[in-house]
Formats: C-alpha cells, sequence, structure tokens
C-alpha cells in the first residue's frame, strides 16, 4: 500500500498539505485538493488510522457502539474500557445497536448491518469524538468502510476483515486446549463435545483447539462425539440427548459455554447419572451459573475487564499489535 510520504511525492506537495487535505483542513487551493483527491481515489490510499494515535485530541471523548448490551459479555468489557479510559480523564459516548433485539434481522443482511454500523460511525465523528471502540457482542469477521473517518478505531470481541483496523480477542483456541488437557490428564480419553453453533469462529477455534491437544496425546478424534447446539441451556439438554444415545461409554464432555452445560447436566440428573462422578463435565465462560451447579462446574473464565482494559490501551497508545488474550482455567467439582 502507498505511503503518505509516496503519496505527497506522487502529487508534487509537501507531507504537510496533504495532512491537511485528509484532515479537512481549507488552507489548501482547490485545484491542488482535486488533484491530491483524485491520487487518492486512484491508489486506494488509506491513512493508517493506529499510528496517527491521539495525537490531535481535542474534546477528550471517546464514542462506544455496542453491539448489544443484553450481551453477557458487554458490560464487562465496557467495564474493563472506562476503568482505563477515567484513569486518562476521558469521558464517553455509549450508542447501543440492540442488534440481538432491535435489529434481528441483520446478521444475514450484510447491506442492512452495514448501514447500521456506518450510521452509528457517522453519528460519532459529527460529535467530534477523538476515536472509537466498536464492541461485537460474539466472534465472526466483521467488515468496517475504514475511509469514512479519520481517527483512531479498535474492535473487540471480533475479528476485522480490514487491515488497518485493530482488535483485541479471547484466545479461544488455546484455552480450549488447557481445558481439553485438563480432562486427559485426569485420565479421560472418549471425550464428547457439545460445540455451539457450528459457523461461529468461538465454535470453531475451541474445535481446533481440541482436535490439536487429542492430536497431541495420540487420542483418535471422534466426529461423531461432536454435538452444535444454539449456546442456550435446552440446546445443551437436546445435545445430551444425542450424545447418549451415540455412546453409553462417554467419559467426559465439554460444552462450549456453561449454560449448555448446565442443560447437560440436566439430562445426567434425569437418567441417574451423576456428573463429576459417572462422568466428568466441564464448561467455559465461567457464567453465575457455573458455581452454583452441584456439583460445581469446572469453566474458563473469559477475562472480559481485560479485554476491555486492553482494548482502551490500543486505541489510546497507537498499538498496532493485535491481542489474544488466554482464558483462566477455573477447577471445581465435575471432573
Amino acid at each position: 500500500m502507498i505511503t503518505l510520504k509516496e503519496l505527497a511525492a506522487r502529487c508534487n506537495v509537501s507531507i504537510a498539505t496533504v495532512s491537511n487535505i485528509l484532515n479537512g483542513k481549507s488552507n489548501v487551493g482547490e485545484e491542488t485538493r482535486q488533484r491530491v483527491l483524485q491520487v487518492i481515489k486512484e491508489t486506494g490510499y488509506r491513512p493508517n488510522i493506529m499510528a496517527r494515535g491521539l495525537r490531535a485530541t481535542k474534546t477528550k471523548t471517546i464514542g462506544l457502539i455496542v453491539e448489544d448490551l443484553t450481551a453477557f459479555s458487554s458490560p464487562w468489557i465496557i467495564e474493563g474500557i472506562m476503568s482505563i479510559l477515567e484513569e486518562k480523564d476521558y469521558r464517553v459516548v455509549l450508542e447501543n445497536l440492540r442488534l440481538y433485539t432491535k435489529h434481528v434481522d441483520c446478521w444475514d443482511n450484510k447491506e442492512k448491518f452495514s448501514h447500521i454500523i456506518n450510521t452509528a460511525i457517522n453519528q460519532m465523528i459529527s460529535i467530534k469524538v477523538d476515536g472509537i471502540i466498536y464492541i461485537a457482542g460474539h466472534a465472526r469477521n466483521i467488515y468496517i468502510e475504514t475511509n469514512q473517518f479519520n481517527i483512531p478505531f479498535v474492535m473487540t470481541y471480533a475479528f476485522p476483515e480490514n487491515k488497518d483496523i485493530q482488535s483485541v480477542n479471547i484466545d479461544d483456541l488455546t484455552s480450549a486446549m488447557q481445558m481439553t488437557e485438563t480432562l486427559i490428564k485426569n485420565g479421560k480419553k472418549k471425550i464428547a463435545f457439545i460445540a455451539g453453533k457450528e459457523d461461529n469462529l468461538h465454535t470453531q477455534f475451541r474445535l481446533q483447539g481440541c482436535k490439536k491437544t487429542l492430536e497431541k496425546h495420540n487420542i483418535a478424534f471422534n466426529n461423531d462425539l461432536v454435538v452444535y447446539a444454539d449456546w442456550e441451556r435446552d440446546g445443551g439438554v437436546e445435545a445430551t440427548k444425542k450424545l447418549l444415545e451415540k455412546s453409553n461409554d462417554i467419559e467426559a464432555i465439554f460444552c462450549f459455554n456453561d449454560l449448555m452445560a448446565a442443560g447437560c447436566y440436566d439430562v445426567l440428573l434425569e437418567k441417574n447419572i451423576t456428573p463429576g462422578k459417572d462422568i466428568s463435565i466441564v464448561g467455559f465462560d465461567n457464567r453465575m451459573v457455573s458455581e452454583y451447579l452441584k456439583p460445581s462446574l469446572t469453566t474458563m473464565e473469559i477475562p472480559l475487564e481485560q479485554i476491555g482494559a486492553e482494548t482502551a490501551k490500543m486505541l489510546l497508545e497507537g498499538n498496532l499489535q493485535n491481542k489474544l488474550i488466554p482464558c483462566k482455567l477455573i477447577l471445581r467439582d465435575s471432573i
């Protein structure tokens, strides 16, 4: 990609002139402005908005665009973001897109999804925020048109398709490897998996981590012992029934979230199978239910506040390195 210096040389103007045009300043002749804008269009030049950092801060205000506050991860991520921004004396403007409640039909409609996001970004720009953080509700690849703004922009809990946007996410793969390793060290070889939705990135990364760990220990991965569900308790119920129909000698079930693990418990207890004794059950998320299940559920704690804090630091410091944050193993009584 062409650099700012190369762009200026091609237009036969100074770097400062190009910078003034990109920042919308009026101290540039119209003929020069149009010539530079034409070259920008021809070359596809995009400013490195992260490297610029917050040098030109004027309002001490950061815009938070959250896909949905009802997502279990969002409040804790925002808490982590706020802890850093408050230290640096920044104010926050929050836009709740309500994609899980108001716009439930947008997930398969790229045009509508893009319109919702672009509108929110433009609103933030209109009130002159110094930077924007986009807080997704679950991991997936997201494309955002960056040529509409010229301020730092960071995404968290999802992966930007644009290389000029940085992100902070959980390390699903490594965390799933650690949990699978824990089961194997406890003597479990025939392990079944209640995964999330098949096209979900959390599902794919976690399943990849499980496969890698089984392969490391020369344990065959059995596709028949993977059942995909909807991340809800009822989904865990149906998935567990399917697994028990397929095999009667499963030694452990790795549920890809705690709600599905709770559904798994429901079925086992109905069939007089004791979790933690007759069969090991583990989850993921460390949601409140995991501690109150009997026996208490071994799970992976997602460091949501840390993810938020690292996202805020990335925005303020102009860090160009994407980050994956590993989860913490919470050992309880279900193994």
